[in-house]
């Protein structure tokens, strides 16, 4: 009975899961360090500004949304 007997093949596939984890981040850390370099003269009154300005339009899209669906 081979119930218990471990398979060679995801020893292999662990290698190969780790290489592709690796690209992802590599890409990931090169995406992030090009949006720090495009958003690092944005003052923090500016991003704070920013939120209010999103959270005040989705609030209110989500109240034209159940006032819709009430009414």
């Amino acid at each position: 009975m081979k119930l218990f007997r471990k398979n060679s093949t995801s020893i292999g596939g662990d290698a190969i899961a780790e290489k592709i984890a690796k690209k992802i981040i590599d890409r990931q850390r090169t995406l992030a360090n090009y949006l720090n370099r495009k958003t690092r003269n944005i003052s923090g009154k500016l991003w704070m500004a920013i939120l209010i300005i999103f959270c005040a339009a989705f609030g209110c899209y989500c109240t034209f949304l159940l006032i819709r669906a009430l009414g």
